[in-house]
């Protein structure tokens, strides 16, 4: 069951982001025009002040992971009811926190948003933290039931909610634009889904999964035992929103709203990238805490590890080449006009920075699991600094790809190298062998490289059909390829076995 609850939530994320992605392809066009580069700049300088506000989750989503997975390997029913007692409470205290600071930083709008501002665009950037902060308040405590569905390995469930979010919330919120509502009505919808899947999540925890509390002993000797744990988990994701978020608020204090919408179309493209990756080591998360509880070997975590970066790494090359061919036009039709081309640069050096790092977010969970994360947190955190501090004059003197040249190359540097390093010195994963089984893709995308670069080199593309049609030229070349020289049985078997079934089944009828 365990085994078809990973494999349905893996195929569910993909289909899921699938749909939001194409879906979001129409919309967010249709969002820039509808509420003009002003406005749709004002609103994504929001989105990331609300991220530093979910920084206040202090990393207890991955403590819970681990403390459960603990209780649960040991059938602790009275342990188990105690953790979700003790996280409902947190989380809700929490919550009420980000309320409180939501609401007092949406008063001192012209503080936080900079300058360059107009003063409608600072009152509408107060109106949308407002409703925003609402929105990050209500899904503090309901982080305790999701938490619950993922170490119960319930994907499929979790991932229909997901999927029904990601995808009814653009179907409706696109003819709302059409009829020439605003972004306050947006985000107003944005709340409602947020209410409509935490009873969804709360009613399947407590009526499916029978989730049970304890609230007469909050343990305070596991919360000091957990803080130690979760501070640097806290210090990690701090520095995963600096990074992912702080350009956008670089660029908005330094060039305004207009920039802002322009380097948004490469940053949103790097999302939906980060995204489809994350969709194999997401679902692997408890089977990884529950490895190292058992006390299994180093071997067969980075066993499981590869396994899963070399699927992020072909699916992640496939997107980096394909959008080699054929990015240019997209921006450039996506973005709505030819001031958008600098996203083909851009957006291609935030992929770089993003596949090794996405390709080994496995690993960041088996530090977590061994409680050995406080080196990534530390060095990250250092790292952060330097990038927050050199995004200034690089956005400066080089707009949008000077900014993102920064992400790549403090992502290098920083990140990269030092994290490869601890992984092989100190937690005694087999990197060598990691990086060699990654390796023997390599050749099997010489020539799907050189396709791509040759079609984007002479090949006419001009527009959304010329895009689909040489970019299922470049998909058929790529898959060749790789299915002959580049994949080993298991990831051909991935392919093989349920095309196999599924023909049997055809031919049955």
């Amino acid at each position: 069951m365990k085994i078809n609850q990973i494999k349905a939530g893996a195929i569910m994320s993909y289909l899921s982001m699938g749909l939001s992605t194409v879906i979001s392809l129409v919309y967010t066009p249709i969002m820039i025009s509808r509420l003009g580069e002003s406005e749709y700049g004002v609103y994504n300088l929001v989105l990331p002040i609300i991220s530093y506000l979910n920084l206040l989750s202090l990393g207890l989503g991955s403590a819970y992971v681990r403390y459960f997975s603990r209780a649960k390997v040991e059938d602790d029913k009275p342990a188990m009811a105690r953790i979700n007692g003790m996280f409902l409470t947190t989380y809700t205290l929490l919550g009420l926190l980000v309320l409180a600071i939501g609401f007092y930083l949406s008063f001192h709008g012209e503080v936080i948003f900079g300058k360059k501002l107009t003063a409608d665009e600072i009152a509408l950037g107060e109106r949308l933290l407002r409703i925003l902060t609402v929105n990050a308040a209500i899904h503090f405590p309901v982080n305790v039931f999701e938490s619950h569905v993922t170490v119960n390995e319930r994907y499929f469930f979790q991932k229909l909610v997901y999927m029904g979010k990601q995808v009814l919330n653009p179907l409706i919120m696109i003819p709302l634009l059409l009829l020439g509502f605003r972004s306050v009505t947006l985000t107003i919808t944005s709340l409602i889904f947020t209410i409509l899947s935490a009873v969804l999540n709360v009613g399947y925890c407590l009526g499916k999964l029978r989730m049970t509390f304890d609230f007469r002993h909050y343990d305070f000797g596991l919360l000091r035992e957990m803080m130690g744990y979760t501070f640097y988990v806290f210090i990690g994701i701090v520095v995963e929103n600096i990074n992912w978020s702080i350009d956008r608020l670089v660029m908005g204090w330094v060039h305004g709203t207009t920039a802002v919408t322009i380097y948004t179309v490469a940053s949103q493209l790097n999302v939906y990238y980060l995204s489809f990756s994350n969709a194999v080591s997401n679902v692997l998360t408890p089977r990884v805490h529950r490895m190292v509880a058992e006390k299994q070997s180093n071997k067969a975590l980075t066993k499981l590890m590869t396994k899963a970066a070399r699927l992020q790494f072909i699916l992640l090359a496939c997107i980096f080449f394909g959008f080699v061919a054929v990015g240019r036009t997209f921006v450039v039709l996506w973005g709505g006009g030819e001031q958008f081309a600098v996203d083909y640069v851009t957006t291609l050096l935030l992929f770089a920075s993003t596949i090794i790092p996405a390709m080994q977010v496995v690993g960041i969970e088996i530090q977590r699991a061994k409680n050995m994360h406080k080196f990534r947190s530390i060095t990250y955190l250092i790292v952060a600094m330097i990038n927050a501090l050199l995004l200034i004059p690089a956005c400066h003197y080089g707009g949008c790809i000077g900014a993102a040249a920064c992400v790549l190359c403090t992502t290098v540097f920083g990140q990269i190298i030092p994290m490869n390093w601890y992984y092989y010195k100190r937690i005694g994963l087999n990197i060598p062998w990691f990086w060699k089984k990654i390796c023997q893709l390599l050749p099997s995308m010489v020539i799907p490289a050189a396709v791509a670069v040759c079609i984007c080199l002479f090949a006419h593309v001009s527009s959304y059909f010329h895009i689909l049609l040489w970019g299922c030229v470049f998909v058929a070349v790529y898959a060749f390829f790789l299915w002959f020289f580049g994949l080993n049985k298991f990831e051909r078997d991935l392919v093989a076995v349920p095309a196999a079934k599924i023909w049997r089944r055809i031919r049955r009828r």
